[in-house]
């Protein structure tokens, strides 16, 4: 856009361009200049995220959801568990009863 806003028949050095670029801005009303401020802020801000894109993303370590077997699996052990406790004192108790 400013290519084309700036783009003489003649070359003309960078402080020549510079200087026309004031000068433009300068002639602008208040909302054309609001209009060139946002026109910079989308520019700017799009370099930015692509920026932030570009960098890699840490890896985040996926949760497994526990599946029905594994629940299934867990309540057997669970139920092993308890039922090898109640013998062992069964155990003890008869044990201390001879």
């Amino acid at each position: 856009m400013f290519r084309n806003l700036f783009k003489t028949k003649d070359y003309q050095p960078s402080s020549d361009r510079f200087k026309s670029l004031i000068h433009t801005l300068s002639m602008m009303s208040d909302q054309e200049l609001e209009k060139v401020e946002k026109l910079l802020g989308v520019v700017f801000d799009q370099e930015q995220q692509e920026k932030v894109v570009k960098q890699p993303e840490p890896q985040s370590i996926p949760i497994r959801e526990e599946s029905l077997d594994d629940r299934i699996e867990t309540a057997k052990a669970t139920l092993k568990t308890e039922e090898l406790e109640k013998r062992i004192e069964q155990f003890k108790q008869s044990k201390k009863e001879s």
